[in-house]
């Protein structure tokens, strides 16, 4: 899989997430024009600042953020690297800059690290319950 193939499958697992019945929106990162970072992060395991997108997920249960956490999961598995993020009933993916693809690199410490993400996120939205 190339580069551009990885980013194509990340955006497949967005639109299966938006058909499963999540409301996903997806704008242009504000970062596309900052030279410094494209220049910073160009390279093959790279793609190209016009193709960056900030992706928001809104979810209605936990059902829908465990769908979204399992889809970041597989394309880690993938050897696809990314931002995420969230709060309370909304998910983040940054398809920007920290997108990368390495080619059969399997990092169960970007699982766990995407699964702390959602309990610190499910823990600050029962502290705001």
């Amino acid at each position: 899989m190339t580069t551009i193939e990885a980013y194509n499958l990340t955006l497949d697992k967005i639109n299966e997430l938006r058909e499963s019945g999540i409301n996903v929106s997806m704008k242009p990162s504000r970062s596309r024009d900052n030279r410094e970072l494209e220049q910073k992060y160009s390279g093959e395991d790279r793609i190209p600042s016009k193709l960056w997108y900030f992706v928001t997920f809104e979810i209605k249960n936990s059902e829908q953020a465990r769908k979204i956490m399992e889809a970041g999961n597989y394309l880690g598995m993938c050897g696809i690297r990314f931002d995420t993020g969230g709060m309370g009933n909304i998910r983040d993916w940054e398809i920007d800059w920290s997108f990368s693809y390495s080619a059969g690199e399997d990092n169960y410490e970007w699982i766990l690290a995407r699964e702390d993400v959602e309990d610190i996120i499910n823990e600050n939205k029962n502290d705001e319950d």
